[in-house]
């Protein structure tokens, strides 16, 4: 078929249970959709709901839920429905034929999220009508080539880009310590318990940040000093990024993914060594407190390469090359 006969692309990038809560991969899944549309593709985020879409954070991404896609005669021609890595079991029976990209934006969560893991959803990958995988880190690209025997040609990266207008080192920091109450609650609320009992640590309160919007916690992350990075596993680790970009002394997990970029930014504790944490945390503040004006300018320099390594012009240059290339790449195989 010539490419002047060929249908118009469509992406859906499925975005449901339906849920207004921050996640980090829902954003994402907004972003990818928004800049596509901004470069003149056809893209939405498909959502279960009629009158649906995530609020939390700002976003022009196009909206569209299932029984409006479903009414508008979806075509293997010229759909491509976008899965989020746990939809994979579903790839077989969720409108076979219509090619499918699976969006891993955690790798550590293609067997499951629990205990009762699936070894036979590396099969799945190999399925007939999946053309492709994007993941958002070189470490979650290393997990599925290396780790799960994927063809590296079909795995690609795209870049989780920080909002330099909202994450940046700011002219005066406070004192203070901050942490997710989403990310491994349970280990933050212990170290604090210790810390609060060090005289050391006396001027550094704690602030456990709720389920705010995206903008109010990029607000704690400029005030704030210090930041306790509690995620793991992580596919990404967005969190971790934006301290850093926000220049905060950043003590915890790397959560795996986090290695692409946290070096030397972090002060790694291994996974669950909570004593190390809050040791770790002392020593920091005891080095930040011996000299806080050598300190800040480590911290900003170490924010101004993070903010131009992950900047939104990267990642709108990524996800133009990754998504058209995959797609091109696809249809050219099967002509």
């Amino acid at each position: 078929m010539s490419a002047a006969h060929e249908p118009r692309p469509r992406l859906f990038f499925v975005c449901y249970p339906d849920t207004n809560h921050p996640i980090g991969g829902v954003k994402q899944i907004y972003r990818q959709v928004e800049l596509l549309h901004q470069a003149g593709w056809s893209a939405w985020v498909l959502h279960e709901s009629a009158g649906f879409r995530a609020d939390w954070f700002n976003s022009q991404a196009p909206v569209i839920d299932l029984q409006a896609y479903l009414a508008s005669s979806p075509d293997p021609a010229s759909d491509w429905l976008v899965l989020p890595e746990t939809w994979v079991r579903n790839i077989p029976g969720y409108l076979p034929g219509i090619p499918k990209i699976v969006f891993n934006q955690n790798a550590y969560y293609t067997f499951g999220l629990d205990s009762n893991i699936d070894a036979d959803v590396i099969d799945l990958y190999h399925h007939p009508d999946l053309k492709g995988v994007v993941t958002v880190s070189e470490d979650n690209r290393r997990f599925l080539i290396e780790g799960c025997g994927l063809d590296p040609a079909r795995v690609h990266v795209v870049l989780n880009g920080i909002d330099g207008a909202l994450f940046y080192p700011p002219e005066r920091k406070i004192r203070k310590i901050v942490y997710l109450g989403r990310k491994q609650l349970q280990h933050a609320r212990i170290v604090r318990a210790m810390a609060e009992r060090r005289p050391s640590l006396a001027r550094y309160p704690f602030v456990e940040l709720g389920r705010l919007p995206h903008e109010e916690i990029a607000a704690q992350l400029r005030d704030a000093l210090i930041f306790l990075s509690c995620g793991h596993p992580e596919g990404f680790g967005l969190p971790l990024a934006e301290a850093i970009a926000c220049g905060c002394l950043v003590v915890g997990y790397h959560g795996l993914a986090g290695r692409d970029f946290c070096s030397p930014s972090l002060v790694d504790v291994p996974f669950g060594d909570l004593l190390a944490f809050v040791n770790s945390l002392e020593a920091a503040v005891g080095r930040f407190e011996a000299d806080p004006e050598a300190m800040t300018q480590h911290l900003v320099q170490q924010a101004v390469a993070l903010r131009q390594r992950y900047s939104l012009t990267e990642e709108q240059k990524r996800c133009l090359t990754v998504w058209p290339a995959l797609i091109s790449g696809s249809a050219a195989a099967s002509d």
